[in-house]
């Protein structure tokens, strides 16, 4: 007992001046402080909780007086408008509700909500009973509910649910103003003992020398144990001090390997910060991709298998495995020591590639979370770069359409100025011979002749100029609207190639479409019969064109030879494709879409849905 008693003494008096004092001021105000919080604390709970009791008692049974009526009377208005009035008049009240005699919930504030079973039945009071208490834990804290009978020994009940919110705030903010008082009070306590005990323990030159070591970058130095006084203290913590800096520079190593395997991860990725200019760049690239990946990161073998417009592309290294080429693997799995990985490439959560890895050994998290991260990073690649192929085709097909428009300009105007020349100027020409002829003719009947001839010659040249225009731009389109343009187009075309067409026209009211509409759907009409006339040898030609709401449909059928349209479509723009591109771009440019299906010798369909009230730029 002795020896144990001298133990103790000799801790105490090991203990710094410092620490003594510190401790038994902060220990002494630290007692009594929390004391008196949880002695204040314990007082106001107990008397604030008898008053919540009270207080939701009274308002369950005025509710349940008020009720009693109502509920006899199944006034389910006024039920509600009391249920709503005690909620505004009560903000901490959580829910009340009113049940009838035959247990049935008769009126809530739960709004849309229904109430819980549970709720129900964790309180259930007999009709003969004044009320009933209970106590539950909720998200919300503790709740109170109260179940009152509204007609004693016949039935119904209100029940009222009270939260603690006032009794919790009321604790919280005495406990908070005697927390920053003693706080206030041990920090002056605080001040006080420093100022004094800094007096008794000044300065530490001894461990100057370790500093200046330390500042040279050795850290492996550790001071020598002293006496567990003050100086003790401080080389003790010096010395924990050295081993958090050797954990840190340990970190710091560990840090480093990421910033290596990020930049890794970044050069693999600078592979697509080139200029793609088309598919074969674009191939050319996701190949180069897969080689340095298998590379950087030490692979066995990897394949990136991708979907380019509709077609699946497989890429690899010279030193694919029969395994990552040939089989699509589910999961990790151990076959002739290597392992095989998939990482899913993804577009809007619709997949277009997979990266298939075959290594040594397992890989570790931060390799995992890098390839996948790479695959994020390469579905962003690979749809920006299919986005970019796709406007400079569509920039392609628009210069290959305006260069044909020029083409057809200057074509149109060489025939014009043929037909002018060949067949109108010779007209005007006969027609002045033939008036020179009457003016020097003395025969009556020979001048009638001469008359009747030129008749003729000028009602030939009227149609021959007629027809010039037309080919221009039909007049009666501007004049007659869409439908009848169509009907004297197809009319003429019978006439002309031999071929049977029906045409079906429904919903089209008398209201003219707007002119962008009429003339887009005139020309992509016009470019698929003369297609026909070219390509199809066909025999009989079906055109339905069906307006619904804001809906323009056209569908225009034949029975000719067929073709392939993804080989037509997916071709660089020619003058073989360019009219089929052009219908697509007059169609899109409207806001619409245009569809080809197709099979050699099963002919060709075409859809065309255009929205009226939409619309692009405007088409002649």
């Amino acid at each position: 007992m002795v020896k144990l008693i001298e133990r103790y003494l000799n801790l105490i008096t090991n203990v710094p001046v410092q620490v003594k004092i510190f401790t038994m001021i902060i220990a002494v105000i630290f007692i009594i402080g929390s004391f008196n919080i949880i002695e204040v604390r314990r007082s106001m709970d107990e008397t604030l909780s008898k008053q919540l009791d009270e207080r939701i008692k009274s308002i369950g049974s005025d509710v349940a007086a008020r009720s009693e009526y109502l509920l006899l009377t199944h006034n389910i208005y006024l039920l509600h408008e009391l249920a709503k009035a005690t909620l505004k008049n009560n903000s901490d009240i959580e829910y009340l509700f009113i049940i009838d005699e035959k247990g049935n919930v008769v009126v809530h504030t739960f709004g849309t909500n229904k109430i819980s079973h549970d709720l129900l039945n964790i309180n259930n009071v007999q009709a003969y009973d004044d009320f009933r208490l209970v106590k539950f834990e909720t998200e919300k804290g503790i709740i109170r509910d109260v179940a009152v009978p509204i007609v004693r020994g016949i039935g119904g009940t209100v029940r009222l649910g009270l939260r603690e919110d006032t009794l919790v705030e009321a604790l919280s903010k005495v406990t908070t103003n005697l927390l920053i008082t003693m706080l206030v009070v041990m920090v002056i306590a605080a001040l006080v003992t420093f100022m004094l005990t800094k007096i008794l323990t000044k300065p530490i030159k001894f461990l100057v020398n370790m500093t200046e070591e330390v500042s040279k970058g050795n850290l492996s130095i550790r001071a020598n144990s002293y006496p567990s006084d003050e100086i003790g203290k401080l080389t003790i913590a010096f010395n924990n001090m050295l081993e958090n800096l050797q954990k840190l520079e340990q970190e710091k190593e560990e840090y480093y390997q990421k910033i290596s395997l990020r930049n890794r991860e970044l050069s693999l990725l600078n592979v697509f910060t080139g200029n793609i200019t088309s598919l074969e760049q674009m191939e050319k690239m996701l190949k180069q991709f897969i080689n340095r990946l298998t590379d950087e990161l030490g692979f066995v073998s990897g394949v990136l298998r991708v979907k380019l417009f509709d077609s699946w592309k497989t890429f690899g290294n010279e030193r694919a495995s029969k395994d990552c080429w040939g089989k699509s693997p589910t999961s990790l799995f151990d076959q002739q020591n290597e392992h095989k990985y998939e990482f899913e490439i993804k577009i809007k959560d619709q997949l277009i590639g997979k990266i298939l890895i075959c290594c040594q050994q397992n890989l570790d998290d931060k390799s995992k979370d890098i390839l996948r991260s790479l695959s994020n990073q390469l579905a962003f690649s690979i749809e920006n770069m299919l986005l970019w192929l796709e406007l400079k085709q569509k920039e392609e097909i628009k210069q290959m359409l305006l260069d044909k428009i020029i083409t057809v300009q200057e074509e149109e105007r060489k025939r014009i100025a043929r037909e002018l020349h060949d067949e109108t100027s010779q007209s005007l020409t006969s027609i002045l011979l033939g008036l020179r002829l009457i003016s020097e003719s003395k025969d009556e009947l020979e001048r009638q002749n001469k008359n009747q001839q030129l008749r003729e010659i000028i009602n030939n040249t009227l149609q021959e100029v007629h027809d010039i225009a037309w080919q221009l731009r039909p007049s009666i389109l501007d004049k007659f609207g869409l439908i009848v343009a169509i009907e004297r187009y197809i009319e003429e075309y019978r006439s002309k190639h031999k071929i049977d067409i029906d045409l079906y026209i429904n919903g089209m009211k008398n209201d003219r479409l707007p002119s962008k509409i009429e003339v887009s759907v005139y020309r992509i009409v016009q470019e698929a019969l003369t297609n026909i006339a070219k390509y199809a040898k066909a025999s009989n030609v079906s055109i339905i064109i069906e307006q619904s709401k804001n809906l323009l449909s056209i569908i225009i059928e034949d029975d000719g030879v067929g073709f392939n349209p993804e080989s037509i479509l997916k071709k660089e723009p020619t003058k073989l494709n360019l009219g089929i591109l052009g219908m697509q771009e007059r169609a899109s440019l409207l806001g619409g879409n245009l569809q080809i299906e197709s099979e050699f010798g099963k002919g060709t369909s075409i859809y065309v849905k255009l929205p009226i009230l939409q619309g692009g730029e405007e088409l002649e």
